[in-house]
């Protein structure tokens, strides 16, 4: 592992000076189950209730003069970052919900270490994936092996019905078009929300194929699909 880059562009050592000491070790994603004994039952009942936020840890190393002005510096980088890749995986990215790292610690008087910690969503995003339009209605296949959470925005005008994989969600476009965030779990047309204008689910992308229909107002959809894997 060579080294990592935060929020698509800064790369640790381009950017940041920084040197991998000791990688991440990077857990697998993990479920979230609760096992409840059943007087009369074979084995446990077990809930499914999510996944777990992927946490590692790695240690890095920053060379040069005025290191502790260097540090000040890079630190706000590292803690407000949204996402990070590595150089020997860097066909998926994770999504970072926090991070945090503890003081420098001496080596050499040019030369000091510190240790870094990531928590990150449960699951591995994949990168460059192009953005997909659909202008009829039709199919498409999860590449990853978990479902995904899309961000589709419906073009068309009036009370119209997107069904994703068998589920409908009934919309009214006011303004030419409306953006489910399935993520967000938000309805909204530009900077405005638009949850009111929805009823039913956000759109689901299973694994393997869901097919995707849609009444006749609507013209096209264009589509982030977010495909991510364990």
């Amino acid at each position: 592992m060579n080294s990592f880059t935060l929020d698509k562009y800064i790369n640790s050592r381009a950017h940041l000076n920084l040197r991998i000491t000791d990688p991440p070790v990077i857990p697998a994603t993990k479920r979230i189950v609760d096992s409840i004994k059943v007087d009369g039952r074979e084995g446990t009942l077990t809930l499914l209730k999510g996944w777990e936020d992927i946490t590692f840890k790695m240690r890095v190393a920053l060379l040069g003069m005025d290191i502790h002005s260097r540090f000040r510096e890079i630190l706000p980088v590292i803690l407000s970052a949204k996402s990070i890749y590595f150089s020997n995986d860097d066909g998926v990215y994770y999504k970072i919900k926090h991070a945090y790292a503890s003081g420098l610690e001496y080596i050499l008087s040019i030369l000091y270490d510190f240790p870094i910690t990531f928590v990150c969503e449960p699951f591995r995003y994949l990168r460059n994936v192009a953005p997909i339009t659909m202008a009829s209605p039709g199919s498409i296949t999860n590449p990853g092996g978990v479902f995904a959470l899309p961000i589709i925005k419906v073009y068309g005008t009036g009370n119209q019905t997107l069904t994703v994989g068998g589920k409908p969600t009934k919309l009214n476009i006011l303004a030419g078009h409306l953006t489910l965030d399935s993520a967000l779990m938000e309805c909204y047309q530009g900077n405005v929300a638009q949850n009111n204008q929805m009823q039913g689910p956000f759109p689901v992308l299973n694994t393997g194929t869901t097919a995707i229909t849609w009444s006749s107002g609507i013209t096209k959809i264009e589509m982030e699909p977010g495909w991510r894997c364990l």
